[in-house]
């Protein structure tokens, strides 16, 4: 039972928590939950040597592979889509394991993973690489049937690294990839084109930076903690003819909305054909 994987006094895990692929997703997850619960309880699964090398370096227990597995163990499959089959095949222990699996991958399906793991308890999700810092918003799918201790495990370890939707349709995972998932990329290029605009006009680099960040974290906590919607704060800048209005009317000439809204249906899109 998921009880005995807290110990709920010292706050520690019980059981061992398998990141099955420490690229930038899997490591962000790996870091977001050594910020809450340290690593004595935590195992990277990295076959790119230069990268364990990188995570032992950081104080991880790293492994080719799953050499032995326990009853209330959690994976968390965050090796590429595309490679799904091979990491089974790697770590063959998957195949007798009956405990929480939690997968990251983008486009694979609960279906897809119940046929070839052998076992429903399975969680779908699409965190993002603010996990790292424990600023993550996962958005998750759990079959209706779904044992209470499963989504307890998947809340911890979404709990720990951030924020957590559940959704009831697993389609809407795919969106969720598009949206959360490649969020912050869509956030920092965006924050590119600020700094290079700065830049441009006779900032240094550093400032620049400095600037758009600040930009950016500013504005994510005001929204936050006023409770205002994006459109409302907009308007609050903005004055009849003034400098921000003429920026924003450049937006909607040009259909900024539309564009990001393509975007993210074709990012959605390349989910769904991942899976595939």
């Amino acid at each position: 039972m998921f009880k005995k994987i807290i110990d709920k006094e010292k706050g520690r895990f019980m059981k061992k928590i398998y990141i099955l692929g420490a690229g930038h997703m899997g490591g962000a997850i790996l870091f977001g939950l050594r910020g809450k619960y340290g690593t004595s309880h935590l195992m990277a699964v990295e076959t790119n040597a230069s990268r364990a090398a990188y995570l032992t370096a950081c104080g991880f227990e790293v492994g080719e592979r799953i050499e032995k597995i326990e009853c209330g163990d959690i994976v968390v499959l965050a090796v590429p889509p595309q490679q799904f089959q091979i990491a089974v095949r790697d770590n063959k222990v998957l195949l007798s394991h009956n405990g929480p699996v939690i997968s990251v991958m983008a486009g694979v399906t609960t279906k897809s993973l119940r046929r070839t793991l052998g076992h429903a308890r399975l969680i779908r999700s699409t965190p993002n690489t603010a996990s790292e810092v424990r600023e993550g918003i996962t958005i998750y799918y759990a079959q209706e049937n779904a044992d209470s201790d499963l989504i307890a495990a998947a809340q911890m370890i979404f709990g720990a690294i951030g924020s957590y939707i559940q959704v009831d349709n697993e389609c809407l995972i795919d969106s969720g990839t598009a949206l959360a998932g490649g969020g912050p990329a869509l956030v920092a290029y965006f924050a590119n084109a600020l700094q290079q605009y700065a830049e441009s006009e006779g900032f240094d680099s550093k400032v620049a930076w400095e600037i758009c960040t600040q930009l950016l974290y500013g504005t994510s906590l005001l929204m936050r903690s006023t409770g205002k919607t994006s459109m409302q704060l907009c308007k609050e800048v903005q004055t009849a003819g003034g400098t921000t209005e003429r920026a924003i009317q450049v937006f909607e000439r040009n259909d900024l909305n539309r564009t990001i809204a393509l975007a993210l249906t074709a990012a959605a899109k390349r989910s769904v054909e991942l899976g595939r």
